[in-house]
């Protein structure tokens, strides 16, 4: 009974042992060229977050803190970082949901750098001046799913987390894991933008461990098997 109730309790502080971290929040708000009416704010976040062996994602467009220049704008693309392994296939990208759905097009580590940055994953978002209804504008947000291509590595979030740098000599532009291009901008200059961003500040991630139910399981056989010890020493 004794070897009963060490298993027990043993598998339950096992199962309980934080894995990495399980979710990640990338705030996209780093002005990088465009627009002079450009300013540091929150145009976008990318959560992601461990789902088995694959990541949800999820992307919401809040460009309209960006005041007035932003009535007519849109987000046109989204680029983000992955380190390559396992390999990942357009049919990797599924389970698309939200106001804004699945994006005109994927590219997968495409050739040629953005602004001097090289992300590995670029997905095309709806330009459409025939029906601007398809536009990604502020407020909406999509959710998708990223697996291996195989069906069967394990995708991570981890695998998000390689900050890209920026090339060329003596650049300032700051090492990140996102970007963003926003189209129909009004004001003075270009009428688009690029930002760029990194992990959120304070890291936000999920909290501590939360016990399974086959751990709260083991629990209450271990504490059924002290009650039942207890009561056979009288």
């Amino acid at each position: 009974m004794n070897r009963l109730i060490t298993g027990a309790l043993t598998g339950a502080v096992l199962m309980t042992v934080p894995l990495a971290a399980s979710a990640l929040v990338i705030d996209i708000n780093t002005y990088l060229t465009g627009s002079s009416g450009g300013s540091n704010v929150t145009v976008a976040t990318l959560t992601l977050t461990q789902n088995g062996n694959s990541v949800d994602f999820r992307f919401e467009n809040s460009i309209g803190n960006l005041g007035t220049i932003a009535n007519n704008a849109f987000i046109s693309g989204l680029l983000f970082s992955y380190d390559g392994s396992p390999l990942l296939e357009s049919s990797s990208f599924w389970n698309f949901a939200g106001t804004q759905q699945a994006p005109e097009k994927i590219n997968i580590n495409p050739k040629g750098v953005d602004a001097g940055y090289a992300f590995y994953l670029d997905l095309d978002y709806p330009t459409s001046k025939k029906n601007p209804a398809l536009r990604f504008t502020d407020g909406e947000y999509s959710t998708w799913t990223v697996s291996a291509a195989d069906g069967v590595s394990a995708v991570l979030v981890s695998d998000f987390t390689t900050l890209v740098t920026a090339n060329g000599n003596g650049n300032n532009k700051p090492a990140s894991l996102a970007m963003v291009h926003i189209q129909g901008v009004e004001g003075a200059g270009k009428d688009s933008l690029k930002y760029v961003g990194s992990e959120a500040v304070p890291p936000q991630e999920d909290p501590g461990t939360v016990p399974e139910p086959a751990t709260l399981a083991l629990l209450g056989l271990g504490m059924a098997s002290l009650a039942w010890m207890r009561k056979h020493k009288k």
